[in-house]
């Protein structure tokens, strides 16, 4: 006899959720999907009921899911749904199709960026001192330039699809470097403290990417098949996570609360967030004269 689902006792469960050690159908998976994130934007006050929101999109499953649940769970919100081609060969114009897709699936406004137009693209990397190590200055330009096309839009909050795993593992990878200044920015709601800087929230921070390709999968939405050719396979604070969470099913819920309740608060409390400069070639936040993005593009374009 199959196993029945916890929440409507009629239909055979086919997802096990950690959380609850609850056993879904996939309707009533979608339903725990959509509640779990509503309940997140309503406990950290993430945005006001008629704001314009901004949406990361990158084409994978996390941004995919969050853009298609605040669709189905805020249907009257304005959503921005903005999206970056990297330039990356036989890889980011996949991204770029799947995106374009979902936006219209989804009745989202939808603006696109190509690096390429810009002069260079992340492959360009490759012929820098950074190498077949692409994804730092990737990330970098990747966060200026969605604050700078959110700002462009009219648009004060962004929204990304950060989850449950992502900030668990960054967390554990910036902890053992020391740097805890850095573990504050992991927050759910991270505000701007400076005026070209947007205020960043993780609407998905409660939700595990096992959860989040399932609900991608049951709503059938369109994401990419294909994996960034310079990501690597694992990411070293992944693989800690795996280990230590490996036959303990609460273990990532247990320690996003033990992170959000103790250690934020104590980290708010004792360490001072280092003063933001502007930089002076774009004028968006810098902790010096002139800004990590800057920079990583001078180096590319051999300036």
């Amino acid at each position: 006899m199959p196993v029945l689902c916890s929440r409507c006792r009629g239909a055979p469960a086919e997802v096990r959720v950690a959380a609850g050690r609850l056993r879904l159908c996939p309707d009533c998976f979608i339903e725990y999907f959509e509640e779990r994130l509503m309940k997140t934007v309503q406990e950290f006050k993430m945005f006001r009921p008629g704001e314009r929101l901004a949406v990361a999109v990158s084409g994978g499953k996390d941004s995919g899911a969050l853009l298609h649940a605040l669709r189905r769970v805020y249907p009257n919100l304005e959503l921005l749904a903005l999206h970056i081609n990297l330039g990356i060969k036989g890889y980011s114009d996949h991204c770029e199709e799947k995106v374009r897709r979902l936006a219209d699936m989804d009745g989202a406004e939808l603006r696109v960026l190509r690096i390429g137009e810009m002069g260079f693209t992340v492959d360009d990397f490759l012929k820098t001192i950074y190498r077949n190590r692409v994804c730092s200055p990737c990330g970098v330009i990747k966060r200026h330039l969605l604050d700078s096309m959110t700002l462009e839009s009219g648009v004060k909050t962004l929204a990304t699809g950060h989850n449950l795993d992502d900030v668990l593992s960054t967390m554990l990878e910036t902890f053992f470097a020391g740097d805890l200044a850095q573990l504050i920015r992991l927050k759910p709601v991270l505000p701007s403290r400076h005026p070209k800087q947007t205020k960043k929230i993780k609407p998905l921070i409660r939700l595990s990417e096992f959860e989040d390709y399932m609900y991608a999968l049951y709503t059938e939405i369109p994401i990419r098949s294909e994996n960034c050719p310079h990501s690597p396979a694992i990411k070293k604070g992944r693989e800690v996570l795996e280990a230590l969470g490996k036959g303990r099913p609460g273990f990532r819920y247990q320690a996003l609360s033990l992170f959000l309740k103790k250690l934020i608060p104590i980290l708010e409390r004792e360490i001072t967030q280092p003063e933001l400069k502007t930089c002076g070639r774009c004028g968006f936040p810098s902790s010096e004269d002139i800004c990590a993005y800057c920079k990583r593009v001078d180096l590319v374009k051999g300036n």
